[in-house]
């Protein structure tokens, strides 16, 4: 009787009821030697609770399947969250990243996609293979391709059963391909997007304060108004004393303002053709700028880079030596009598200080306190009408010629390029005790300078790099707002006295005298300027750019506020003048305004997508979406039980296992739910034969391996 036929006699009388298999005791034959001791062992079998003792139909759909369904659709789904992913990341191409919580949610996503993605591919596509594998296998198929959609339940093994199997096929290649695509799919789930700068450029208008004709008219023309603006004038005059050193040496003011390198500073590179001069970064002295405060600007972005040109206008003085006298009695004891004004006129005459025995005109003892130098000129002024003024065309003319009106019969060419003289007259104590004290007298040249500066802000903090002459502002140097009697009276009563002391020189005396030593920085630009502003130096400028008044170049400032039939080129200065005053009576802004152009940079982070990576993953999503598809359809018409892949699908049929008969129609899971205590062995199912057999076996005599022995 052959094996096959013993075990099925063995097991006819337990269709109903399995026994554990007991090891059989046998009667040996009395041998007339000793036979060899048995090296087989036998394991026993438990009788197996709910074995189907019936025939059943195969896909029998219970709750339980249905529900198996779902979860295999929900996973075939996964692949549509990567999709998303791509779709995502092209909707959010080019948008800027600030406040973008969307963006910010996307990249999070991205993160996790190198973890996930493997794993979805894996799930899916292994668990298609294996449903690929039992449809192809019910309608007839090559074990080789088999066992390569078996063996491809990750990138390993799909490379790994190619070597086995020692072959390359169509199907080998194709499955190569399908799991290249899981770590290329997770790496471009994390690249798909990344932050970018992006420059966008555009231009924009700005406004600045104007040092043309109007910025100087300005202070005569609110002077009756606003005598309040010199004591702001004054605040700001002592705080730019005291800035420190780096913002003294630096290229903005206290207040962020602006400052504009003159055209003679030192340390200036050669001009290019256009005439720019480059500004060294490396600045030694304040006297590399024009002032010791800047130029306000508004409407500069805070977020971009930004560049523009400005015009500007300026005075520099240029002066002889000094001369000494004796001062004529004694300054600083409050006693009209202890000054010889009679004498000091003789020493120092000019215009401004013209009487000095005049209470309200002594130069050292003024009504804002003690000075202890003056300014003055010895040519007289342009006055204001009506006035019996010798040679008052020739003086009018000047004026005239200052605010761009050119008057040939009140101007000639050489007035035009005539300079004003000032003199610089400054007390100083000789003795210990301070009663007998000095003079020191200078006579100084007096230009007025045009320039253009380019600027470079980077937000607001802006720097002049290059200047050049003006090519739109051609008036004389020579001729300057102090022409005017008004204006240089006005500086001339203020400036001395613009920071209060009680003896001695003045901090301001102290500084003109030796910027290097003395911890303040010089003023070197136009001081009469300075003190008609008001606080729109201080920052906190409106981006209301109206607010500043019409647009306008400084040369022509003054032509936006008078009507069409006057012009400050084609009228003399007082015929306009009253007109003129009327109009910025009303202005409300900081400062009068110029205009500009400039043009920004602004630097901006985006979200840029990789469309190659965005393509990759689109295509490996796709790939999974139809593998998991094709797979779960498959599933759908497969009818046959799963059992490739599991241990006990090695039960089916074994004739070396002692189990019972029948469950061909269950899947290897549901078996193995059955058969979970069933002790198996791999080992010699003819352990008492010279050549053994290997198979899975329980409930029969086995035996071991051993290395030596032959096996079929």
């Amino acid at each position: 009787m052959d094996t096959n036929t013993s075990v099925r006699s063995q097991w006819n009388s337990f269709r109903r009821y399995v026994l554990g298999s007991v090891a059989e005791e046998t009667t040996p034959m009395a041998p007339p030697l000793a036979p060899p001791k048995s090296k087989t062992f036998e394991t026993s079998i438990e009788r197996v609770e709910s074995w189907p003792e019936e025939a059943r139909p195969l896909k029998k759909h219970t709750w339980l399947s249905y529900l198996y369904g779902i979860g295999d659709l929900l996973l075939v789904l996964l692949p549509v969250y990567f999709i998303l992913l791509g779709v995502a990341t092209a909707s959010l191409h080019g948008k800027p990243t600030n406040g973008n919580a969307f963006g910010k949610k996307v990249e999070s996503a991205m993160n996790l996609g190198p973890t996930i993605f493997p794993i979805v591919f894996a799930a899916i596509c292994g668990r298609s293979m294996k449903m690929i594998a039992r449809y192809l296998v019910e309608r007839g198929t090559k074990i080789s391709t088999l066992e390569l959609l078996m063996a491809s339940q990750s990138v390993w093994g799909t490379f790994e059963s190619q070597l086995l199997m020692q072959r390359l096929t169509v199907v080998g290649v194709n499955l190569l391909f399908l799991w290249a695509l899981s770590p290329l799919g997770g790496q471009a789930s994390l690249r798909l997007m990344s932050r970018e700068h992006e420059a966008s450029y555009s231009s924009i208008k700005l406004r600045y304060l104007t040092t043309g004709p109007a910025g100087a008219i300005f202070p005569i023309a609110t002077g009756n108004l606003a005598g309040g603006k010199y004591a702001q004038a004054g605040a700001l005059y002592n705080a730019a004393l005291l800035a420190p050193q780096s913002v003294k040496l630096g290229p903005q003011d206290s207040w962020g303002n602006v400052k504009i390198p003159s055209l003679d500073a030192p340390n200036q590179s050669v001009p290019d053709t256009d005439g720019w001069i480059e500004v060294s970064r490396q600045v030694s002295v304040p006297e590399t700028y024009t002032s010791l405060v800047g130029v306000p600007v508004a409407g500069l972005p805070s977020n971009a880079s930004s560049n523009f040109t400005l015009e500007y206008n300026y005075m520099a003085v240029s002066c002889g030596p000094f001369k000494q006298e004796l001062y004529p009695g004694t300054h600083g004891t409050n006693e009209p009598t202890s000054t010889n004004y009679t004498k000091l006129d003789e020493m120092i005459p000019g215009q401004i200080w013209s009487n000095k025995s005049d209470w309200e005109l002594h130069p050292f003892d003024t009504l804002d306190g003690p000075a202890s130098f003056l300014i003055d000129t010895t040519r007289d002024l342009a006055r204001s009408p009506p006035t019996n003024q010798l040679d008052r065309d020739l003086y009018l003319g000047r004026l005239d010629g200052f605010a761009g009106h050119y008057n040939q019969s009140r101007l000639s060419e050489s007035e035009k390029n005539t300079p004003r003289d000032l003199t610089f007259a400054s007390v100083y104590g000789i003795t210990k005790d301070g009663m007998t004290q000095g003079l020191n007298i200078a006579t100084c040249t007096l230009l007025q300078h045009h320039v253009e500066a380019y600027v470079k802000c980077a937000g607001t903090q802006c720097a002049a790099s290059k200047t050049r002459k003006s090519i739109t502002d051609t008036r004389p140097n020579a001729l300057t707002a102090f022409e005017s009697f008004e204006i240089l009276k006005n500086v001339a009563h203020k400036f001395p006295t613009a920071i209060k002391f009680t003896e001695g020189s003045s901090p301001t005396e102290l500084f003109l005298a030796n910027t290097s030593s003395f911890p303040f920085i010089q003023k070197a630009g136009r001081l009469y300027a300075d003190v008609a502003q008001s606080s729109g130096y201080f920052g906190s400028l409106s981006n209301n750019l109206s607010a500043y008044g019409p647009d306008t170049l400084p040369v022509t400032d003054a032509n936006v506020y008078l009507p069409a039939n006057l012009s400050i080129t084609e009228h003399s200065v007082f015929s306009w003048f009253t007109k003129f005053s009327q109009t910025i009576d009303q202005t409300n802004s900081a400062f009068l305004g110029a205009t500009t152009t400039g043009n920004t940079t602004s630097t901006e982070e985006i979200f840029v997508c990789n469309v190659a990576w965005l393509a990759l993953l689109l295509a490996a999503s796709t790939v999974i979406l139809i593998t998991g598809s094709v797979g779960l359809i498959l599933k759908r018409k497969t009818l046959g039980p799963e059992m490739f892949g599991f241990v006990t699908s090695m039960t089916y049929e074994n004739p070396w296992l002692k189990i019972p008969q029948g469950g061909t129609m269950l899947d290897a899971m549901e078996r193995a739910r059955l058969l979970k205590d069933v002790e198996v062995h791999i080992a010699d199912v003819r352990g008492d034969d010279d050549i053994g057999h290997i198979a899975l076996a329980s409930g029969i005599p086995l035996r071991k391996l051993e290395r030596g022995r032959l096996y079929r």
